[in-house]
């Protein structure tokens, strides 16, 4: 179901996560425009890396009939808040998924790491539309932006050894601001503040048992605000991937403060609110301090 002259085989897929609204779109949106590099449709694969996934499934944790039966339920098709549909139906038909299910799940007793493994290629690499949109699904390295990336790295980098994990990291004030503001995720911002130090912690102990060289931090106000090119340059060493003139273009153009709302919590917010927050964060930032969880910088 590959591409004509692409092999099933991944060439060192890139995974961007974080802890939700922390930057994942915007970086999968700035490597998509790389030569190298193409975004999967839809941009969150989330198959391999949420829980109850690929990447889950060949750690033991759960089976490849409740990875499918999930697949169905949650990623297959996904109405978002907006109304509009997203999910693997963009890559394959029923049809043909319910095949790659079937093979997958065939493949797995004998060899679960070769049958997983062609279950995501084939999935990601099924023949795209014509036109600009095919040029681009032809370049062999992919982008997923599932923020669970990040959290469940070790288990996706034992799946995609010659893969990268990108973990995009911003303010915690300004991560529990954003989720307040959208119908998914926490509604209390003190209660977001929580969920953000909670995944922070997941992502530091997934870190910790990755191999070296395969998990990269990237700092969401570093990118677009205070060390723009360094910050950049250090993401395009780690992914062994050439500087990009389009690429650059882009990042000059929308890769800014703005776009990355920096220091949105001090603005939907009045005094009082935004001092409480303030507070616990810098409480959270002193416990990350004593037992060594990397945050970034603020905003």
């Amino acid at each position: 179901m590959a591409p004509p002259g692409q092999s099933l085989s991944p060439d060192r897929p890139v995974f961007v996560g974080g802890t939700g609204r922390s930057g994942t779109t915007i970086a999968g949106r700035l490597l998509g425009h790389h030569r190298d590099l193409r975004a999967t449709n839809p941009r969150e694969l989330r198959f391999i890396a949420s829980r109850g996934g690929l990447a889950d499934a060949y750690a033991g944790m759960v089976t490849p009939q409740q990875v499918v039966a999930d697949l169905w339920e949650h990623w297959y098709r996904r109405t978002k808040p907006s109304g509009a549909t997203s999910g693997l139906f963009r890559r394959l038909d029923r049809a043909s998924m319910t095949q790659a299910c079937a093979e997958y799940i065939d493949g797995f007793a004998a060899d679960p790491l070769t049958a997983s493994r062609h279950f995501a290629e084939t999935i990601v690499s099924s023949p795209p539309a014509s036109g600009v949109r095919r040029a681009r699904a032809m370049k062999s390295r992919w982008v997923d932006t599932t923020p669970a990336n990040a959290r469940a790295a070790d288990r996706v980098l034992a799946l995609f050894p010659e893969g990268v994990v990108v973990h995009m990291m911003r303010d915690g004030r300004d991560v529990a601001a954003s989720f307040v503001s959208k119908s998914f995720g926490p509604s209390n911002v003190f209660e977001a503040l929580e969920a953000w130090r909670e995944r922070m912690i997941e992502a530091y102990r997934a870190e910790l048992a990755c191999p070296a060289g395969r998990f990269v931090r990237v700092d969401l106000h570093a990118l677009s605000v205070t060390r723009r090119d360094e910050t950049l340059a250090t993401l395009l060493e780690a992914l062994d991937a050439p500087s990009d003139a389009r690429m650059s273009t882009w990042f000059d153009s929308h890769v800014l403060a703005q776009q990355a709302h920096v220091g949105r919590w001090r603005r939907d917010y009045d005094d009082a609110t935004a001092q409480r927050l303030d507070e616990r964060y810098e409480e959270i930032c002193r416990e990350f301090d004593a037992s060594g969880v990397p945050y970034p910088s603020t905003g």
